[in-house]
């Protein structure tokens, strides 16, 4: 039986298994996943908010 030391944990786990099952899966990202969009979304949401602010802003000053 072969043992390999955990590089996170330092606790022993068979050499069989991929990763050690005392810690937890490492993040792989996942390009169908919904929570993507929901970030993108609100990185570009308050951007697209800021710049309709100054053109509302602007239209309502110079246009009346």
């Amino acid at each position: 039986m072969k043992l390999k030391i955990c590089d996170r944990c330092k606790r022993p786990y068979l050499a069989g298994k991929k990763a050690c099952p005392n810690c937890p899966a490492p993040y792989t990202w996942d390009q169908e996943s919904w929570a993507n969009l929901g970030c993108l979304v609100a990185m570009i949401l308050p951007i697209f908010l800021v710049l309709l602010f100054w053109i509302f802003l602007f239209f309502g000053v110079f246009l009346r």
